[in-house]
């Protein structure tokens, strides 16, 4: 059996220098490790077991991510492009909703659905924020600040710094939200309880 080493202070391939069959295959791992999490917990998917449901050898997976943590956030970066790409375009453009508070309830009511039906997903979004790698601490960045642009979008009208505090203070009750969720502490709906609470005294 060929063991493959791994350094932890390596990074995952950088994906504009990669080849198309490159990209697919990167692209193959996160969605069978999107796939796994909606059957089982972070903890308990393994590499090989990603590289045998994607068809990428374990080898090369372990090119295009060192670590296990680093696959993990790259799948949830891709979960979150799907979920996005799900929300009715109403959710960016404002749609039918009248005001501000209406349209950035609805966006995050869904994102909360989301998680519900997805409680691992929820789960490594929570585990993900304590690490220290620092790939991943770039892609919870980078999909944080996606985050906020569409959240600047939906609250159009509101001062610039009043929708930046409002922006940090529904990030932060919606990830304090998830995290006391999924360790049992309180319901789901009181989750979306708290979430919806803030909104209401940030925007209303």
């Amino acid at each position: 059996m060929t063991r493959v080493t791994v350094r932890s202070d390596e990074f995952p391939l950088d994906t504009d220098l990669m080849s198309v069959g490159q990209l697919e295959r990167r692209r193959r791992l996160t969605t069978a490790v999107v796939e796994m999490l909606a059957e089982m917990p972070s903890d308990r998917i393994q590499m090989k077991e990603v590289s045998e449901r994607s068809g990428v050898a374990l080898g090369t997976l372990y090119r295009y991510f060192p670590t296990k943590q680093q696959l993990l956030a790259a799948a949830m970066t891709a979960w979150s492009g799907l979920e996005s790409a799900r929300r009715p375009e109403e959710s960016r453009t404002g749609g039918e909703e009248s005001n501000a508070y209406e349209r950035v309830l609805a966006l995050h009511r869904r994102e909360m659905k989301a998680f519900e039906r997805r409680p691992h997903f929820a789960r490594l979004e929570i585990e993900l924020h304590s690490s220290s790698d620092q790939f991943v601490i770039e892609s919870l960045d980078q999909r944080a600040a996606a985050h906020r642009r569409m959240l600047f979008e939906l609250m159009d009208g509101i001062p610039a710094e009043t929708a930046r505090v409002a922006a940090v203070a529904m990030g932060g009750t919606m990830l304090t939200a998830l995290a006391l969720w999924t360790s049992g502490r309180i319901g789901f709906a009181e989750a979306q309880r708290n979430v919806e609470d803030v909104i209401g005294l940030v925007l209303r």
